[in-house]
């Protein structure tokens, strides 16, 4: 079947998708293209939700695949996209460096009626260069689900990974709106809580919420020395978690939402500055008063944490 391009959904439809309770929707044959900790936890949480009958895992290292399959991530293991066929629905895990590469090659592989999604934490970029193709743009529509680790690899994958997490699904305004309802339902039945976003607004919220704090945690860690280290203990620790993630993808994804990332990061030195400018000149009162303001930010998200998890815990 072939999907036909719409006009962007309202406000009101999108509201409407998130409301809809559907019965259990099964896809037969799932693909993952990049199976580590994110698409395999998608495999292994599709499986336990009953979602899919059969996972295809699609990666460029055949013996990491091979060692997938045996522990029972994936049931088929493929090195070569062109050999995908009879798929209902692909999930790109890659690098967001290598999304839309690997989403025109999906595209290019399966019948039209396969829809395309993917898991990257930058969509403006990635959703104005598939726009370019109609075709495609008619059968993809973007995903975060904001859920991970700082830990790699399909070794830690977890089934239960996503559940009680949110999920942005990204529509752009060439997204069908059976499409889009069939992805917030596929993210929905692995558990997560689906909210709507534009790419843009996706990107500036993310570059706040997500790199930025990464860029700061990795420019905390950087500060301290062969000396400092022996004294660093949980404020260090907690601060810097972040930072132990892979170099190589979050430098991708800091060069993507180089935009927003640069807009929040002077916002960032613009605070340090009034930090900075009261320390100097012993004003405690200023030094207070942003203390406070930051507890009671902290405090909201905190409650805000305890509110969307079940039974408030």
């Amino acid at each position: 079947m072939i999907l036909r391009t719409r006009q962007k959904p309202t406000r009101a439809s999108l509201s409407t998708i998130l409301r809809m309770s559907r019965p259990l929707q099964q896809f037969e044959n799932l693909a993952i293209v990049g199976v580590g900790l994110i698409g395999g936890s998608i495999a292994l949480a599709a499986k336990k939700h009953g979602l899919t009958r059969n996972v295809i895992g699609i990666g460029r290292n055949e013996q990491r695949l091979k060692l997938a399959k045996e522990q029972k991530l994936i049931d088929v293991a493929l090195t070569d996209v062109t050999q995908l066929q009879n798929v209902d629905i692909a999930v790109v895990c890659t690098p967001v460096s290598r999304i839309a590469e690997d989403v025109i090659a999906v595209a290019q592989a399966t019948p039209a009626s396969t829809l395309i999604t993917d898991a990257g934490s930058v969509k403006a970029s990635l959703c104005t260069e598939l726009d370019q193709y109609p075709e495609i743009a008619a059968r993809f529509v973007g995903s975060h689900p904001l859920a991970g680790s700082h830990q790699s690899g399909f070794e830690n994958a977890n089934a239960s990974l996503y559940e009680n997490r949110k999920c942005v699904v990204t529509p752009s305004e060439h997204s069908p709106q059976e499409v889009v309802q069939t992805i917030s339902s596929f993210w929905t039945q692995l558990g997560m809580d689906v909210r709507f976003m534009s790419p843009r607004e996706h990107d500036h919220v993310l570059a706040m919420t997500s790199h930025l704090p990464h860029l700061v945690a990795a420019a905390v860690a950087d500060q301290i020395d062969d000396h400092t280290v022996d004294f660093a203990a949980t404020g260090f620790r907690d601060t810097t978690r972040v930072a132990a993630g892979d170099p190589g993808l979050w430098t991708a994804i800091f060069s993507e939402n180089a935009p927003q990332l640069v807009h929040v990061t002077d916002q960032l030195i613009a605070k340090l500055t009034r930090y900075r400018n009261a320390l100097l000149e012993n004003d405690g009162q200023t030094v207070s008063e942003l203390l406070k303001q930051a507890q009671e930010k902290r405090k909201l998200f905190e409650d805000r944490q305890r509110s969307s998890s079940p039974q408030g815990e």
